[in-house]
C-alpha cells in the first residue's frame, strides 16, 4: 500500500502520528489524518478544500483529540485510519490514477460520512460532488489562482467559460512575469539580473507559483545547507515506528529499503547518508583520483586533435559531454562500448531532477531506471567473476560499520554518480569556456599565467555555477530572516544567487581569476558537499587549461548561445568555437 502513496500522503501519515503523540494518543486516527491535511497548506487536499468552499483552516478547530502533550510520536495507526487509507487506495484505483494522494484520502473521508467532516458548514455530499468533479477534471494538480466558477446554464457556460479561462491565464502570467517566479523563462538564459532584483527586495519569500520558500542570500543558503533542522526528506518511511511500518506493509528498519524509497545519498539524511557516504569516500581519496589525471589528459588531447583538423568545435558535443561521461564510466566500471546508452539514461535522470518535472520526464526517468537496473546487475555479475580496478569492485569489497551496501543502495548511488558526475562537469566546462570567451582580458590573463588554472576554475564555478538550486525541508517550526517557517515546508536555496551576493563577493558580476578568499558554494556546503568535487575540478582544469593553451586564437562562432531549459542544472546545449 505504501508504495502507491504520493510523497504528500506519506508526509500526511507521519504528521498525523506526530499530532497524535503531541496529544497523548498511542495511535493516530482519522481525525489526526484530517488535522495533518489542515496543517499542510500546500497539499492537493487543502487546495481542493478551498476549491470546494470548505474552510480547511477551520478543520483544525474541529479535530479536538486528546488533551495531554508529549514529544514522542504515536507508535501506530488506529483501525479507522488504516481503513480510510485503504478506501483512499480504492478511490485512486477506481479513477485509474497512478498514485494515491491526499485528495483521494479526503474523498474517502467525505464518502464515509466521517463525524468530523459532518460538522463542517458545507454539506459533505455537496463537497464530495465538487471534489469528484475536480479530481476527474485534473484541477487538483493546479496549485494557483482561484477556482474557476461553474455555470449551471449551458448558455452562460459556453459564453463565459472562455472569458474566465483567459482571466485565469492572465492572472498566472502576471504572477510569473511581474512577480518573477521561478517559472520565469529568463532564469534559463540569464538568471543573474533577476537574482539581484529578488535578493534586494525579497531575500527570503514564498514563490508566487512554486510551493516553496526561496532563499537568495549567501548566509541564508549556507544556513539551509548546514543547519540540521533542514532535512533532505524527513517524511520517508524510515521515520515511521515499527508498528506503523508493519501496518503499511513495510519491513523493519534494519531490513532492506523498500523499492521506491530514496536510496541515493543525495536524498538522504544521517545516519543513512553517513553510512553510505563512508563507503563511497574510500573510492574518492586524492591518491585514487590523482592517478586518473594522465587518462583524463589523454581523452582531452584526443578530442582536441580531432577538432583541430576541422578548425571548429562544438565544445559541448565534442568535449564537455563525452569527456566526463567517459571518465566517470571508466571510474565506476562500465564498458566503453556502452557510453552512448549510459549518457541517454543519465540525461533522463537529470531531466527529472528539476523543480517541477513533467509527467513525461518522470515516466522517462523511471523507465530508464528500470532499464539501467537490469544492465547494472549484469555488469556487477561480470565484475564478480572477473574483478578489475574500478569503483564497483571497490564498493563490493568495501565495509562500513560491518555492513556492506545493499544491492539497491549500490545501484542507486552508482546511478547518482553517473548522472550528477557528468552533468555538472559538462556544465562547468561549457559555462567556464563561455565566460572566458566573453571576458577576453581574463582569457589572456590565463593564457599568460597557466599556473592560475586552479583559482580560475574556482572563479568560473562561482561566476556561473553548474548547479543553481538546492532544496531542503524544515523538520520543525523555526524562524529564518524574520519569516516563520513551518515544519514540512520546502525551502530552495539559490547557489547561483549566493555566489554573486555583493555582501560576500566584491564586484560579484565581474569575472576575476585572481579573486582572493573565494568562498563559493558551487559544490554545496556541509555534510552534502559534493563527493566528486575534486574530480570535477581536475577535469575542468585539464579541459579548459589545455584548450586555452592549444588554441590561442579561439573565438565564439556565434554571438548567441543556446541554453538548456533546466533551471537547476545550468548549462549550454551548444557552444560553437572557431579554433
Amino acid at each position: 500500500m505504501w508504495k502507491r502513496f504520493a510523497p504528500r500522503l506519506r508526509k500526511t501519515i507521519v504528521i498525523a502520528l506526530d499530532e497524535a503523540g503531541r496529544r497523548g494518543e498511542e495511535r493516530a486516527g482519522v481525525e489526526h489524518l484530517l488535522l495533518a491535511i489542515a496543517h499542510d497548506q500546500e497539499s492537493a487536499a487543502a487546495t481542493m478544500l478551498s476549491y470546494c468552499g470548505i474552510d480547511w483552516a477551520g478543520l483544525a478547530k474541529l479535530c479536538r483529540v486528546g488533551t495531554a502533550h508529549r514529544a514522542s510520536r504515536a507508535t501506530a495507526l488506529a483501525d479507522d485510519a488504516i481503513e480510510m487509507l485503504q478506501r483512499a487506495s480504492q478511490q485512486a484505483e477506481m479513477r485509474k490514477d497512478k498514485h494515491v494522494g491526499t485528495e483521494h484520502l479526503l474523498l474517502a473521508a467525505l464518502e464515509s460520512g466521517n463525524g468530523t467532516l459532518s460538522r463542517l458548514k458545507t454539506s459533505p455530499a455537496k463537497a464530495r460532488e465538487a471534489l469528484e468533479r475536480l479530481i476527474d477534471s485534473g484541477l487538483s494538480r493546479r496549485q494557483w489562482g482561484p477556482a474557476p466558477p461553474h455555470f449551471r446554464s449551458p448558455v452562460l457556460r459556453a459564453v463565459l467559460t472562455p472569458v474566465t479561462k483567459l482571466t485565469r491565464a492572465t492572472s498566472i502570467a502576471y504572477r510569473v512575469f511581474a512577480q518573477l517566479s521561478l517559472g520565469h523563462p529568463r532564469f534559463a538564459s540569464n538568471p543573474y539580473p533577476l537574482y539581484h532584483k529578488l535578493r534586494a527586495k525579497h531575500p527570503l519569500r514564498k514563490d508566487p507559483l512554486a510551493p516553496a520558500w526561496v532563499a537568495l542570500r549567501y548566509d541564508d543558503v549556507v544556513t539551509i545547507l548546514r543547519d540540521p533542522r533542514f532535512k533532505k526528506e524527513p517524511f520517508i518511511s524510515d521515520a515511521l515506528p515499527d508498528a506503523a511500518r508493519r501496518q503499511l506493509g513495510l519491513p523493519e528498519q534494519r531490513d532492506a529499503a523498500v523499492e521506491g524509497e530514496p536510496l541515493a545519498m543525495l536524498f538522504l539524511d544521517p545516519p543513512r547518508h553517513t553510512r553510505i557516504r563512508a563507503v563511497f569516500n574510500k573510492a574518492f581519496v586524492p591518491r585514487t583520483l590523482n592517478a586518473l589525471r594522465p587518462r583524463i589528459q589523454e581523452i582531452a588531447d584526443k578530442r582536441f586533435d580531432d577538432a583541430e583538423k576541422c578548425g571548429e568545435m562544438d565544445v559541448i558535443r565534442e568535449l564537455a559531454v563525452p569527456l566526463p561521461i567517459q571518465v566517470i564510466s571508466e571510474l565506476v566500471g562500465f564498458p566503453p562500448e556502452d557510453y552512448e546508452q549510459l549518457k541517454k539514461w543519465s540525461d533522463d535522470f537529470a531531466a527529472a531532477l528539476t523543480i517541477n518535472p513533467t509527467v513525461e520526464q518522470q515516466d522517462r526517468s523511471n523507465q530508464s531506471r528500470e532499464e539501467m537496473r537490469g544492465y547494472f546487475e549484469n555488469v556487477v555479475a561480470n565484475l564478480r567473476r572477473n574483478p578489475k580496478e574500478n569503483l564497483i569492485c571497490t564498493l563490493l569489497e568495501a565495509n562500513a560499520d560491518g555492513k556492506l551496501l545493499a544491492p539497491m543502495e549500490l545501484f542507486a548511488n552508482c546511478v547518482l554518480l553517473m548522472a550528477a558526475g557528468h552533468e555538472t562537469t559538462t556544465n562547468l566546462i561549457g559555462n567556464g569556456l563561455l565566460a572566458l570567451l566573453r571576458n577576453p582580458d581574463q582569457l589572456q590573463l590565463l593564457r599568460e599565467n597557466p599556473e592560475l588554472i586552479s583559482s580560475a576554475v574556482d572563479e568560473l564555478l562561482r561566476y556561473d555555477s553548474p548547479v543553481q538550486w538546492i532544496a531542503r525541508v524544515a523538520d520543525e517550526d523555526l524562524e529564518l530572516r524574520g519569516q516563520q517557517i513551518r515544519r514540512g515546508e520546502i525551502l530552495v536555496g539559490s547557489l547561483g544567487a549566493a555566489n554573486r551576493d555583493p555582501d560576500v563577493f566584491e564586484n560579484p558580476d565581474r569575472l576575476d581569476l585572481r579573486r582572493d578568499k573565494n568562498k563559493h558554494i558551487a559544490f554545496g556546503h556541509g555534510e552534502h558537499y559534493c563527493i566528486g568535487a575534486m574530480l570535477a575540478r581536475m577535469e575542468g582544469e585539464i579541459a579548459i587549461g589545455t584548450m586555452v593553451r592549444r588554441f590561442p586564437k579561439m573565438r565564439l562562432a556565434n554571438r548567441r548561445v543556446k541554453w538548456n531549459r533546466n533551471i537547476i542544472f545550468r548549462g549550454l546545449r551548444e557552444l560553437r568555437v572557431q579554433l
